[in-house]
């Protein structure tokens, strides 16, 4: 009996007592060869501040692009940056395209020929403003600097000194604030191009309503980030009050305020070359006209005694049970750039002859399909009036 006291009793002084050598101990909760350091350095990473880890995956991960090394750095702490297409600019084969990053209450913005290299700007852009340094756009190369406003960067090309080039992304540091503000969008213009081919001086003017200011530089890039960190330093010295915007951008005597209004957004558009119809193109057009009136069909019939200003209706069933009756495809795009307004946008097509293409936009993107469906069942509805 006591030997069984004493079996029953022997786990209790095992615990105590080491194992032999090369045999390991099931109690210790020894971490598995070759991941000590990795769990010990991700425990410091997400114990680190964002903006000193930042630093420190750029100097040991250096090979990597902007975007692979906020994303890996944020999801380590659960967060995952947002990247959102802001604006187009620019000519129809010559696009530019604005993205803006953004987590928490960070964010920054970056431009770029392509989506894909506007979204590296906007994550290169957001990493300077956090760490205060150049992350250079050659992989590999890194470089600190105390000063994140201004710093002198040195043209190799020019034994003579270099030009002042704001760091960051000044441009798109100035349209976030002329958004936030509700000002017009910033225009720059080509003022003067001096000097030999291989020693050219540019000057750009950076203009916001009545505020101008210039940059100079020995590339029309420099020149306008200089112009843009020039008038950004000037809002915010100089704010404007919301009264005097509206009595700028009302001031019909000032041709100049206008176009940088609403109105230059769209001032491009005067240089896109429009085909016009041809006399067969037209003739077309007229005949489906004639024919689409005297088509016949229920549901199409019901829409001429049908007041679309009813929200109730369900228009983009509607106008998907009028498709199906007269065969034809109803096709819906969401743009990914929002209104001016933020609303979210959508283009319905018909694949008629011709095609019909209606815009519509709303605070949801199911509110914006909706309100395209809409203006294509009063397309339909005038087309089709007797």
């Amino acid at each position: 009996m006591e030997h069984h006291n004493l079996d029953m009793e022997q786990p209790m002084h095992t615990t105590l007592v080491d194992p032999p050598i090369g045999i390991p101990n099931p109690h210790q909760a020894f971490p598995k060869k070759g991941s000590r350091g990795k769990k010990t350095q991700k425990t410091v990473e997400s114990s680190q501040p964002i903006e000193e880890a930042l630093k420190t995956e750029l100097t040991t991960n250096n090979m990597k692009t902007p975007i692979s090394v906020l994303q890996e750095l944020l999801s380590r702490r659960g967060i995952t940056p947002q990247y959102d297409l802001i604006q187009v600019e620019g000519a129809v084969h010559e696009p530019t395209f604005r993205y803006r990053v953004s987590y928490q209450d960070k964010d920054a913005m970056g431009t770029g020929k392509s989506k894909k290299e506007a979204k590296h700007a906007a994550a290169k852009a957001l990493i300077d403003k956090l760490t205060g340094s150049i992350f250079h756009d050659h992989p590999g190369v890194y470089m600190n600097v105390h000063k994140p406003e201004v710093v002198n960067v040195h043209n190799n090309s020019n034994v003579n000194g270099g030009d002042d080039e704001p760091t960051g992304n000044p441009i798109g540091w100035l349209q976030e604030m002329c958004m936030a503000r509700r000002l017009p969008p910033p225009t720059y213009e080509t003022e003067t191009e001096e000097g030999l081919p291989h020693e050219r001086q540019f000057t750009i003017a950076c203009v916001v309503l009545n505020y101008r200011e210039v940059g100079e530089g020995k590339s029309k890039k420099i020149a306008k980030r200089q112009a843009a960190q020039k008038m950004w330093q000037r809002l915010q010295d100089q704010p404007l009050e919301p009264s005097q915007i509206l009595q700028l951008l009302d001031d019909d005597g000032n041709e100049e305020l206008r176009q940088t209004g609403y109105a230059g957004r769209y001032a491009g558009l005067k240089d896109v070359c429009i085909p016009t119809l041809t006399t067969s193109q037209s003739h077309k057009v007229s005949q489906f006209h004639k024919a689409l009136k005297s088509r016949a069909g229920k549901t199409l019939h019901q829409l001429q005694h049908l007041s679309l200003c009813d929200r109730s209706i369900d228009f983009i069933r509607l106008l998907g049970d009028i498709a199906k009756e007269q065969r034809f495809e109803v096709t819906y795009v969401d743009i990914e750039e929002k209104a001016g307004n933020g609303k979210f946008q959508c283009l319905v097509q018909l694949s008629t002859m011709p095609v019909a293409v209606c815009h519509g936009s709303g605070n949801s993107i199911q509110e914006a399909q909706s309100y395209a469906a809409r203006n294509s069942l009063e397309y339909l509805k005038i087309m089709t009036k007797p």
